[in-house]
Parts: structure tokens; sequence; C-alpha cells
């Protein structure tokens, strides 16, 4: 099966919040949950992000059958036609309201039956169901150090007897990512950088406060790892992406 990803036409107005960077807080959210990447990066940066989905979509090809999957900090919804036909049924949850809502007409759109949605903080939200998996996607580095703890004990305890985590992160730890981050925003994306820098804006982004080594040592605690991958290569870590299991 091939990874199926929407389109700006499926979404409110084409995405057109995109082409007039401003200061709104629909604005900015949907930049945090990586709308502009998704649609407005080019070359190998593009690549890159629909790489971390490829390798995704692996490690969900190698478990069967999912029954419930929970799709956390789900953004504007940029996997979920791949996951809703994965899975029979598939639990989306964001914290932004806006990207959430976006999310939500894009799968009517489509006609994706099989999803529910919750807006909800990751660290705070509890669940009357038990998933087969997890998926977590560039949402990790956005929870600071001291709760990634907390959040690898609630993933835990949301998954069945042996299920999985499916999480891939920057790696903010790295100058050389740094140095490439910063200049491809410079000169692809130069409004939106401005935009970012705006004090004046009505929503701050959560930001990136976790580093990769923080990430992995804290998904270690409480999954055994099945599969991990640095990209795009080994030898240089732009992005890291991992299959696990629940322990115990």
């Amino acid at each position: 099966m091939r990874l199926t990803f929407p389109k700006k036409s499926d979404y409110p107005q084409s995405l057109k919040i995109l082409d007039k960077p401003g200061r709104s807080a629909a604005y900015h959210q949907l930049v945090e949950a990586s709308a502009s990447a998704y649609f407005e990066t080019k070359g190998p940066t593009r690549w890159l992000f629909m790489k971390r989905f490829t390798l995704a979509k692996q490690y969900l090809g190698s478990i069967k059958p999912i029954d419930n999957l929970l799709d956390a900090g789900t953004g504007i919804g940029f996997f979920l036609p791949t996951l809703s036909r994965l899975a029979k049924s598939v639990t989306a949850v964001d914290y932004s309201p806006h990207t959430l809502a976006y999310a939500k007409k894009m799968c009517r759109k489509r006609q994706l039956k099989n999803i529910k949605f919750f807006q909800a903080d990751l660290l705070r939200v509890n669940f009357n169901q038990k998933f087969d998996l997890i998926n977590t996607l560039s949402v990790l580095e956005h929870i600071s150090p001291k709760q990634l703890p907390l959040i690898m004990r609630r993933f835990h305890s949301w998954l069945k007897p042996d299920g999985y985590l499916i999480a891939g992160w920057p790696n903010e730890g790295g100058k050389i990512f740094k140095l490439v981050q910063t200049w491809e925003k410079r000169l692809l994306r130069p409004k939106m950088l401005s935009s970012l820098k705006d004090e004046h804006r009505h929503y701050k982004p959560l930001g990136h406060v976790s580093q990769s080594n923080q990430i992995y040592m804290a998904i270690t605690q409480k999954f055994t790892k099945i599969n991990y991958k640095s990209l795009p290569f080994s030898w240089l870590k732009f992005y890291s992406i991992g299959l696990w299991q629940k322990n115990g």
C-alpha cells in the first residue's frame, strides 16, 4: 500500500492562510504543526520530511493487526489518510484547536470515517481504551526534558500488553542540523521566519525544548527498541525515528 497524503485543496481555503504570514494564532499554530514544512519546502528538506513517513509506514506494516491506533500530536493530520487505512480505528489528539480543526475538515472531505478527534494536552488527557500502537512524529521535542519521563509513563499505560510505539524527532542537539535548519528557513521561507520572530504575534510557539539524546533515553526507560534509524544517514543525524515495544 502506498503512502496517501492530503493535498492543499483538502484543507479549508486550500491553506491560503500560509500565503500571507501574519500574527494570528491560527497561522502560528499551523506553522508549528509543520503545515508550512509539508507544503512549502523543496529538495532535500522535503525529501527528509517525507522519508520519516515512509519509515513509519514500514514499521506499521510489520505490526498486524492494528485495531486501535493513537496518533499523538496529529497536527494538521498529514499522516491520517495513511493511518486510517492501516488501522481499524484511529484516535487523533492535538493540543492546538486550530490545527485540529484543519485536520477534521480534511478528513471529512476525504471521507475518512474511522478517526476520532480529541483536542487535549497529552500530559493531561486520559483515555477509556487501550491502543495497539501509538504514533508520535515531531512531537516529543516540544516536551521539556523534565516531562519526558511522564509522557513515556502515560504512553506505556495507554498501550495494550506488548503494544508498540513509533516515535520520530529532529536532532536538535546537532550543530549541522541547526545550521541547515536556519538557512533553509532564511532562503526558502523568509516571511514565515520573520513572522515567528514578531514579538507582537498572538501565539507563542511551543518551540523545541528537548534534544535527541534526552528523548531517546526517556523512551528506552519504558520501551524495548525493535528498529531505529537516523536520517538521512547514520553519520548525518538530522532526524531520528524508531519502533519500540512496551516493556513489562
